[in-house]
Parts: structure tokens; C-alpha cells; sequence
């Protein structure tokens, strides 16, 4: 019995030995990036830990990052869903970028819309957490954009990797993992796969040739690839492992390497980028159209993510400290830029609203403030679809995707669009709607921030095409009207040949004033009345004159409130007031009856105000006055002038501060030149009510109100 549990404890205490060896080890290849060693030792190990919750939950959590890097996304995700399930904090949000990203690689849509909303509650300002929890139909609109988007898979792929193609020579250059290096190279840590290598391929009679390895400063013992050329095709990027001893054992980061043609055409030797940085990856660099910019990726400090795109300006004969290009970069992966010969950056991103994995974007550099766009299904799909570049056509090309299997392969692809046409009916918004001739039209590409300007027709309408994907605005501009409301429509849901029509309702911001004066004795025109148009809003008074017909017509402000007055020599003033408050009218009429001056004639006096028990002039109380002083002196006719109150407050009172008013309304015009003996002040007080609102009468503040006015009574006339 006793040498039993002595074989026993011996056989507990290798396993627990042989266990400790064995997370050392794993935890080595780990920390090197040969995740294709560390994945089974760790998937041991957190299937025991998840058994038995023996040893370390670190096992569980490398278990799904080694098997993710390796492409076993199923494996991977039941790790992490596992540790979810341990832990809803166990992944830091880098992690869980990842897991979400793996569901949708898996096509796991909802599950991964459900897990991005548990994210989001973690990390709410993380951006992609936020677009997959809300992406409702864009994603749809991506899937739909198949139809358009052929694709098809290229002879010369070995199965074994190929990505990144570039135009080179007469045919293709791309990178593979198919080349064996030799013993001295082995094989690369990470995924078990050949380094890379770049072979060049090209079309013979229709057939592509048997691809043939770049050799000379295009080959090395461990990684090379991706290549990028200038438009003159005489300088170069290269993508390699950089060389020297490194920091950590078994652990080379890319750089980047430039090279340019010698006078006979050949490439010189390749030199380091000066900013590539020894501790992190620089490669992926891509030419500007004029040569002078390169885009590159890296995983340096001042990233926003986990790769972003950098660009470097050439001056004064040397490359220029990176700047990080924060239009296209996320929390996730940016990688593998192209510019096409529209100067539209290409490129391929895990951390936007996608399919999953890596999707393909655009972006036009022509354009500050334009937004990337997803190419659609079709090139993208659940897997990852990168490298993407474009021809003189700018419709078709070339990219690497690992659809199906999750192998990299180069495929073809061509870009069909449906025709839409677009009619415009611009429109002036009166009751019966009036359209606008010959006036320009704005066609706003909102994510490009690409204006076209357009003409309408006599009949106020333009017609056009617009581009399939696309989001647009229309922006009309007229002096004197402004547009009723933002007119915005999308072509990314338009998927068979269409006719869209939009409307453009323009709202004057005049309307047109038609005053009709006329004699109130006999209804005949007045010619020659001086009509004032006063708006109290902007204090501006117009005056104009009545032809033989009686009329003044005129463009008035919409949203006010106008006063306008008749005065002609012989005729008392009259004036009322209009509103223009209503969009749709295109003019307001209005007719002032005027009466010829007669000794008794009685005539109120409209907006004349003061402070509250106060005879103090209001200072809009002073245009009336002034119109009355003009009135006065043009006809020699003595008034008087009177002042009332309502019954409220004692007689006395009322009296009194009827008096007061009278007299300042005197003084005031006698100040703008009214001869004094022409004008009398009188204050009657409550003695001369309007209505029934005496002492003890309960009456509204609006019955009181009649009973508040100033009178001009006429009392001789010259």
C-alpha cells in the first residue's frame, strides 16, 4: 500500500511537473509569434483549465488569441466566449475587437451585433463597438452591392498564400508563401507557412505565364513583399524583415526599404526608409501620384489603433518626419494602401462597418473632409479582402481575399454600375408652385465633397446621372429665397437602372406688397399718395408713390409685421397694418380709403405708447409722430390733440396723466417743426369713454384697451 501511493504521488507530480514545462514553453512561442507552436500546448492546457479549473485562466485567454492568429477562428472564439462566460470583463478591448471580428468572419452576424452591445457598455468610446451595434441597413446595402461586383479567382494561385499584387513590367508582381527559401531560411514561426517571397507573372497569348521568382534585391532569407512602384516606374518600396540583431530572440520586425534605377535601368540596392523603427513593423508602403508621399503601415507608438496608415512627405531632398492619416485610421487594423490614377486611396480596414475581417475601402484624397467607403460584397466578404488595386479604367483590377478557406489567393475583379438618372424640379413655394428657370443647381457627392454645378431649364427642371453608391445633397442658392428644406438622397440601395426625381421648394424671402389707395367718397384712385412701409423689426420705412391707378407694388420682408400710411395734401392720413407670416402667398393686398380734411373730423392715432402711469414718449412711439408732424405741415390744419384713459384710477389721476401725454405728443411734434400755435394738447381722461367700461363695470383688459388711445381732431383747415 504503501508503494502504491508512493507510485502515485509520483505520477501526479510529473504530470504537474510535466504541465509546468509545458505552459514555459508555450508561453515562449508565444511570446516569439510562432503561434503555430504555442496553439495545441495551449489549447491543452485551457481545455484542462476549463475542466478542472486547473492552472491559470492566461491559458484560456492565449488559447484564443494563438488559434485566432492562425486562422482557427472556430477553436479561438470558444475560448473567448468561454472566458466571457468566466468573466463579462476577461478581454480588454483589444480582445474583444478581435473576437467580434471573428464572429463576422463566421458569418455570426447576430452574435456578433450582441457582443459588440455587451462591448459598448465597457468601452463606450470605442467607435466600432458603436457602428456594429447600430448598423441596422447598412449592412445590407453593403451585401446588395454583389451584383455589381465580379470576381474571379487567378490561375497562376499556388493554394499555399498569395496576396498583394502590384502592377509590374508588363504583367503582375504578387507576394507568396509558396517559395521554399531554402534550409537556411526554414520556415516561418508564426503559422508554419514559407516566408514570403515576390513572383511575377504575365499574359501570353491570353494565358498567364507559370509565375517566376523576383531575384536580386528583391530576394532575402526571410520575409519580402509587398512591392510598391512610382507612376514613372523608377522608384520602389519594399516590404522586409529588417536585418541585424533584434531586441528579441526570434522576433523580426518588417521595415520598410526604398530603391531606385540606375542610368541603365537597373535597381540599385535597396536602403531602409529612415523612419522605420527597430521595436515595431513598418511596410505596406504605397507612391503618391507625383512620388513625392508615401502611405506606409505601422504598429508604432502614436498609433489609433492596432496597424495604421502614415504618410511621409519627400522635401528638400529627404523623407519627412510620419504623420499618422486619422481619416482612414480606427481603433482596429488599417493595411495595404493603393492610389489609383484619381487619386483615390485604397485600402483595407477591421475596424469600420464591414462584412468582417478585413473589408476594402476608398477614399478620394482630392477632397478634404471626405469619408471612407466600403467597396461592397462581392470584393469584400465575411473573410479577410485586401490589397486591392485599380487600372487606367479605374472599373476593374486586383486584390488578395482568403475567402472559402482562409488561404490567400489573387483575384480579378470588375465593377459594374446601374444607370440612374436623376431629374430635379426646382421650385418657387407659393400656393400654385412656380418653377425656377435657369438657375444653378449644386449636386453635393457628401462623402467625396465633390460639388457639380448644374442649370436649370425654362420649365425649372435639370436632368443628369449620378453615380451607383454614392450619398448625395442637392443645394440650391438664390439671392432672396432660401431653400424650404435640406434635400439629401442615396444611390447605395439603387440596384437595377432607375429614374429618381427630387423636388427643390425655394421660399421667397419677400413677398410682393400690392397697396391700392383709393378715395373713400367715391372709390376712385388716388395718384401721387405717398405710402410708408414701416417693419418694426428692422426699424425699416419704405416709402413709395401710388400710380395713376391708385397702386404701389412692392417686395416686402416674409415674417413680419408692416404698418403702412397713406398721406396725401387735402386727405387725412389713413394706415393699417399687414402680416407676412404665410410662405406660401406670393403677395398680399391691402386698400387705404382716404378722406378729405374737414373742420371735426376725428381721427385716432395708431402706436402711440408710454411707460406704465408715465407721460414719457415710448421711442416707437415716435415713427406715428412723425408722420403726423409731416402730415400737419404739408396741409396748414390746426388740431387738437388729445390724450384718454380708461376708467381705471381715480378722475383726477386720469386726468392729469391724459394732460401730461397730450402735451409731450405736442411737444415731440412741435420739436420736428409743427408750428405751436397749429397744434392744441388736451387730456379728457376717463370723460370720453368708448364703451361701457365705467366705474364698477367689469370689463377685459382688451375693452380697456379702446378706451387707451390719442385722437386728432381737426379744427380749422387753410
Amino acid at each position: 500500500m504503501k508503494k502504491f501511493f508512493l507510485l502515485i504521488f509520483t505520477f501526479f507530480l510529473t504530470v504537474q511537473v510535466n504541465a509546468q514545462l509545458k505552459a514555459k514553453l508555450a508561453a515562449k512561442h508565444f511570446d516569439n509569434l510562432a503561434y503555430f507552436e504555442a496553439a495545441p500546448m495551449y489549447n491543452e492546457l485551457a481545455d484542462k483549465f476549463l475542466a478542472k479549473q486547473k492552472g491559470k485562466r492566461e491559458y484560456v485567454l492565449r488559447a484564443a488569441i494563438s488559434n485566432g492568429k492562425i486562422v482557427e477562428y472556430r477553436r479561438s472564439n470558444k475560448y473567448y466566449s468561454s472566458l466571457l462566460k468566466l468573466d463579462v470583463k476577461a478581454l480588454n478591448e483589444s480582445q474583444y475587437m478581435d473576437y467580434i471580428d471573428q464572429l463576422r468572419m463566421l458569418e455570426a452576424y447576430e452574435k456578433s451585433v450582441e457582443e459588440a452591445k455587451k462591448a459598448l457598455t465597457l468601452y463606450p468610446e470605442n467607435k466600432y463597438f458603436r457602428l456594429l451595434s447600430a448598423e441596422g441597413d447598412d449592412l445590407n446595402d453593403i451585401k446588395k452591392m454583389a451584383k455589381f461586383n465580379q470576381v474571379e479567382a487567378m490561375p497562376f494561385n499556388s493554394d499555399l498564400g498569395d496576396f498583394a499584387p502590384i502592377y509590374f513590367q508588363d504583367g503582375l508582381a504578387f507576394t507568396t508563401k509558396s517559395s521554399d527559401k531554402g534550409f537556411l531560411a526554414g520556415k516561418y514561426a508564426w503559422d508554419n507557412s514559407y516566408f514570403t517571397s515576390m513572383l511575377y507573372t504575365e499574359q501570353e497569348e491570353g494565358e498567364w505565364s507559370k509565375p517566376k521568382p523576383l531575384s536580386g534585391e528583391f530576394f532575402s532569407r526571410k520575409h519580402d513583399g509587398p512591392l510598391a512602384i512610382n507612376a514613372e516606374g523608377n522608384k520602389l518600396l519594399l516590404t522586409r524583415n529588417l536585418s541585424g540583431k533584434e531586441q528579441k530572440e526570434g522576433v523580426r520586425f518588417l521595415s520598410l526599404y526604398v530603391s531606385g534605377k540606375d542610368r541603365n535601368g537597373k535597381w540599385g540596392p535597396l536602403k531602409p526608409f529612415p523612419y522605420s523603427v527597430k521595436e515595431s513593423n513598418t511596410g505596406h508602403g504605397c507612391f503618391s501620384l507625383d512620388g513625392n508621399r508615401i502611405y506606409f503601415v505601422s504598429d508604432r507608438e502614436g498609433t489609433l489603433g492596432k496597424t495604421d496608415i502614415f504618410y511621409s512627405d519627400y522635401k528638400m531632398g529627404e523623407w519627412q518626419e510620419p504623420v499618422n492619416f486619422e481619416a482612414v485610421n480606427t481603433e482596429g487594423e488599417e493595411m495595404f494602401p493603393f492610389i489609383s490614377k484619381d487619386n483615390k486611396l485604397y485600402f483595407a480596414s477591421n475596424g469600420r462597418l464591414g462584412l468582417g475581417g478585413l473589408d476594402i475601402y476608398s477614399i478620394d484624397l482630392n477632397n478634404e473632409g471626405s469619408q471612407p467607403v466600403n467597396l461592397g460584397a462581392g470584393i469584400n466578404t465575411a473573410a479577410d479582402d485586401f490589397a486591392l488595386i485599380v487600372d487606367e479604367t479605374l472599373t476593374k483590377g486586383y486584390f488578395s481575399s482568403n475567402r472559402k478557406d482562409f488561404i490567400d489567393r489573387v483575384y480579378s475583379w470588375e465593377r459594374t454600375s446601374p444607370e440612374i438618372n436623376l431629374k430635379v424640379n426646382v421650385l418657387v413655394n407659393y400656393k400654385v408652385k412656380e418653377p425656377m428657370v435657369d438657375q444653378e443647381v449644386l449636386l453635393i457627392d457628401v462623402q467625396a465633397r465633390d460639388t457639380s454645378v448644374l442649370m436649370t431649364n425654362d420649365l425649372g427642371v435639370l436632368e443628369t446621372k449620378v453615380d451607383f453608391g454614392k450619398e448625395y445633397e442637392i443645394k440650391v442658392e438664390k439671392e432672396l429665397y432660401e431653400q424650404d428644406e435640406k434635400v439629401e438622397f442615396s444611390t447605395f440601395g439603387v440596384f437595377k437602372d432607375t429614374n429618381l426625381v427630387q423636388e427643390v421648394l425655394m421660399n421667397p424671402t419677400f413677398i410682393i406688397a400690392r397697396i391700392h389707395v383709393i378715395r373713400e367718397s367715391d372709390k376712385k384712385p388716388i395718384y401721387n399718395a405717398a405710402i410708408s412701409m414701416y417693419n418694426p423689426k428692422t426699424k425699416k420705412d419704405t416709402m413709395l408713390y401710388t400710380d395713376e391707378n391708385g397702386y404701389v407694388i412692392g417686395n416686402v420682408d416674409r415674417h413680419s409685421n408692416y404698418w403702412v400710411r397713406a398721406s396725401k395734401k387735402g386727405f387725412l392720413d389713413n394706415e393699417a397694418s399687414f402680416s407676412t407670416n404665410n410662405y406660401s402667398d406670393k403677395e398680399v393686398e391691402l386698400e387705404l380709403a382716404m378722406v378729405k380734411i374737414k373742420k371735426g373730423e376725428v381721427f385716432k392715432l395708431e402706436n402711440i405708447f408710454y411707460d406704465l402711469n408715465k407721460a414719457t414718449l415710448r421711442e416707437e412711439s415716435r415713427v406715428a409722430l412723425d408722420k403726423l408732424a409731416v402730415f400737419l405741415i404739408a396741409n396748414g390744419v390746426k388740431i387738437e390733440l388729445s390724450s384718454h384713459t380708461d376708467s381705471r384710477g381715480s378722475k383726477t389721476y386720469n386726468y392729469d396723466l391724459s394732460q401730461r401725454r397730450a402735451q409731450a405728443c405736442v411737444d415731440y411734434l412741435v420739436s420736428k417743426g409743427v408750428p405751436k400755435k397749429s397744434i392744441i394738447a388736451k387730456g379728457y381722461g376717463e370723460t370720453r369713454l368708448v364703451n361701457r367700461c365705467r366705474d364698477g363695470v367689469k370689463c377685459s383688459e382688451e375693452e380697456h384697451q379702446e378706451n387707451r388711445r390719442t385722437e386728432a381732431e381737426i379744427l380749422e383747415v387753410e
